[in-house]
């Protein structure tokens, strides 16, 4: 389990390594994306570290700004108490984000005695410990769990409503929707078991058959598009070939295949690619997190 988790744009990947070896300078477990092992899984293994970190402490800069990843991670953070925030470039954080404070890095070369990077292994080490970090470096604490008294209320008020309405379907179906309901429910035979999960390896087979055929730009034409062609050798192994105009060609492994996105890693390069297919809309995403959208071309008959 590492300490600090580092979210950054690829573009401030410079300033981002200073800030990761000043913080084990400081005697720190420090992990970012360029500690991905090669042939690991990137999407995964970038979330398993997060939910990891004690602490996330994010870069922001007009890239990361946009940055659905960047985002997404401090968003994380912030709802589990783990951010702080520091500013690499002169920017606002996203719109909406909530905490507009943060610490300014702006100029740092890398010198642990400076105040500023101070103030940061200060708060890592409070949060850490548990304790409220100083202020202005744009952490929040933990939004709060509803709390276990209520729950055990809860769940008593609703079976005290379950015998009352046991013979009307319509209101029985609606609590016993209720995810503290359900379990009663099954118990007293007012709602059935959930249907069996689908076949995993079915689900993968349908991703990743969604992704053959032909795929352009939104402003681009289908006579310029890149073919998409997905094949599963006998050891179960996927690979995605990709051909285009111009003798284009590029082949990538399969590494894996859930939750609506595909990752793959080119043969050649050994970058990671991210594709999620949904319908005839896809986003391709490559190894420095920058998203493409792309639009499925009809069919030729």
């Amino acid at each position: 389990m590492s300490d600090v988790f580092v979210s950054y744009k690829r573009e401030n990947q410079a300033l981002a390594d200073r800030i990761v070896q000043g913080l084990r300078g400081a005697g720190m477990q420090v992990w970012w994306d360029q500690d991905i092992p090669t042939g690991a899984p990137w999407e995964e293994t970038i979330e398993r570290h997060l939910h990891q970190a004690k602490v996330c402490l994010v870069a922001w800069s007009p890239a990361a700004v946009v940055s659905e990843n960047v985002k997404a991670e401090a968003r994380w953070a912030r709802n589990h108490g783990r951010l702080i925030q520091v500013f690499v470039e002169p920017c606002d954080p996203p719109t909406f984000f909530g905490e507009r404070q943060g610490v300014s890095l702006i100029g740092w070369r890398g010198n642990s005695d400076d105040p500023r990077f101070q103030t940061i292994i200060a708060a890592v080490k409070a949060i850490m410990e548990g304790k409220t970090p100083p202020r202005g470096v744009g952490y929040a604490p933990r939004r709060g769990a509803p709390a276990w008294q209520w729950v055990t209320g809860a769940v008593a008020a609703i079976a005290a409503v379950l015998t009352v309405i046991a013979d009307a379907p319509a209101a029985r179906d609606v609590v016993c929707s209720l995810g503290p309901a359900r379990s009663l429910c099954l118990r007293l035979g007012l709602a059935h078991p959930a249907p069996a999960p689908a076949d995993p390896a079915a689900i993968r087979a349908r991703l990743l058959q969604s992704l053959d055929g032909a795929w352009r730009r939104p402003d681009g034409r289908c006579d310029s598009a890149v073919v998409f062609k997905v094949s599963t050798d006998n050891t179960g192994v996927s690979h995605i070939e990709l051909t285009g105009a111009h003798g284009f060609t590029r082949v990538g492994q399969v590494v894996a295949a859930d939750n609506g996105a595909i990752i793959s890693q080119d043969s050649v390069s050994g970058d990671y690619w991210k594709y999620a297919p949904n319908g005839d809309l896809m986003t391709a995403t490559d190894t420095t997190r920058t998203p493409t959208s792309l639009v499925r071309c009809p069919a030729r008959r």
